[in-house]
């Protein structure tokens, strides 16, 4: 599977399929370049550290995660429409891809400090993509005035813990089974009462 990719992609596969089994601490350089069918020689040519190579990995998987959020919300119409179906893509990616959700939420996070001061920018993306539609609908008047920056981030922790708690419990099954139940909470938290 990895033969076809150039090197420095056989080693971010091989880096993403150790971390989501092994963890930050467990995820060893020699195991990522025995995957990867490369060379300790090359691992370091395109990194120059494992921390340098999981940010770089972490980077990616977030821009690829953005960029499906954003893809998916630019059709809808309102401000509302585009929370609701952001909240139903972010569910439905990492319902689909678990070693991503994992490798983001779990396995990386809490390994130092420099590792996780590289998530804050990352968060304040989620968070400021959040925010944006609740400022678009505060302006249109589909929801109270509120401070949006509060709600942004209280709505990004709720997402976090949902997924987290799948992560490790298994529940939901499948993750996607409550994704209406959840938007229909984090709208309710701005007053808006719809059926989904």
């Amino acid at each position: 599977m990895l033969e076809n990719l150039d090197t420095r992609e056989r080693i971010m596969e091989a880096a993403m399929m150790v971390l989501a089994e092994r963890g930050y601490s467990g995820a060893g350089v020699q195991e990522i370049v025995q995957r990867s069918a490369s060379s300790k020689g090359s691992f370091y040519f395109h990194f120059p550290s494992k921390e340098k190579m999981v940010t770089a990995l972490v980077d990616r998987m977030m821009e690829k995660l953005v960029y499906k959020v954003e893809l998916s919300i630019a059709s809808e119409s309102t401000p509302l429409d585009r929370l609701v179906a952001g909240i139903e893509v972010l569910m439905r990616t990492f319902s689909e891809q678990r070693k991503i959700a994992q490798i983001l939420l779990l396995n990386v996070m809490g390994h130092g400090n420099a590792m996780d001061k590289k998530f804050i920018p990352i968060w304040e993306r989620l968070s400021g993509l959040i925010r944006v539609e609740l400022d678009q609908a505060v302006k249109h008047q589909q929801i109270r005035a509120t401070d949006t920056e509060l709600v942004s981030l209280v709505w990004l922790g709720a997402l976090h813990q949902v997924i987290v708690r799948w992560l490790v419990t298994g529940q939901p099954e499948p993750l996607i089974s409550c994704v209406r139940e959840l938007q229909a909470i984090l709208l309710r938290s701005v007053g808006v009462y719809r059926d989904l």
